[in-house]
């Protein structure tokens, strides 16, 4: 059964939201985009892989028990059953269709000219996460995965601006998500639906939605206490003592995460089932 976003909610939220000013305005610069025109105008960067910055261990890490508090099997097992996991010595290997597995809208729709097509995911999560030198800042396309095998994105739009909130904001169904325009369904922020039905529990830390590619955890928006967290880092983590150090969603931006804390595996962001024709600009709708 598919669920469709009531006209009028649609253009109640586009009137909505808040002033430019809020908008953190388009990123300085996107690994591996470099000369990627965001709007899909002028020159079109050479074929062949992006280049990324390399991704360092820092020399001080905290205990392995912080980093890692979940056995290889454990993580596997937080993936529904429409998506097939594989354990090896380093990573949980993803494969996943790309199709959610809840309601959506019938795209192609008035506010999205997309179709939600069948794609070829295959993603490596880390099983020994480490931190990293630096952040490194997120890509276009996916930047992590959903235990139903969805992408998440950044919080950019095609053009580099704030593509949740604020006056260049796009439109999303009622779970969350679009279709890009390579036909990749995917969430720029906390999506409603993975768990259905959804409900955190009163008083307690919020359930695991996914991971991001440098081997880190995702939760929902709330803390051990049942409220959203008020350490949070830039990308959007913090460390506690039943989970580690976790991402989790937040109403502001940068929503799902802000940067990658741990050392990410490049190897994510490669190939057309993942990066798309790197003759097309990836990213938002």
């Amino acid at each position: 059964m598919k669920k469709y976003l009531p006209a009028s909610l649609a253009v109640t939220m586009l009137l909505a939201f808040p002033s430019a000013a809020q908008d953190p305005g388009p990123p300085s610069d996107f690994p591996g985009l470099s000369g990627l025109p965001l709007g899909g105008a002028g020159p079109r960067p050479p074929m062949g892989k992006f280049q990324y910055p390399e991704s360092k261990p820092a020399a001080q890490q905290p205990d392995a028990k912080v980093l890692s508090v979940m056995t290889p099997q454990q993580k596997a097992a937080t993936f529904m059953k429409n998506v097939k996991v594989t354990i090896t010595d380093k990573y949980l290997l993803v494969e996943s269709d790309g199709i959610p597995n809840h309601p959506h809208a019938d795209f192609p729709t008035w506010y999205n000219p997309n179709r939600i097509l069948k794609q070829d995911y295959h993603f490596k999560i880390p099983l020994n996460p480490q931190f990293a030198e630096k952040t490194t800042k997120t890509p276009f396309g996916p930047i992590g995965v959903a235990i139903n095998g969805i992408p998440f994105y950044n919080p950019y739009n095609a053009q580099g601006r704030d593509a949740v909130m604020g006056p260049n904001a796009e439109v999303f169904d009622s779970c969350c998500g679009h279709p890009d325009q390579m036909g990749r369904y995917h969430y720029h922020k906390y999506p409603t639906c993975i768990n259905n039905p959804f409900k955190d529990e009163p008083g307690k830390h919020s359930v695991l939605i996914g991971w991001a590619f440098d081997g880190f955890p995702i939760y929902g928006p709330n803390g051990n206490d049942g409220k959203p967290p008020k350490d949070l880092d830039a990308n959007n983590g913090h460390i506690d003592a039943e989970h580690g150090y976790h991402y989790q969603c937040t109403e502001k931006f940068p929503y799902i995460i802000g940067g990658y804390t741990g050392v990410v595996d490049f190897s994510n962001f490669e190939g057309p089932q993942v990066f798309g024709n790197p003759l097309q600009p990836p990213g938002g709708r």
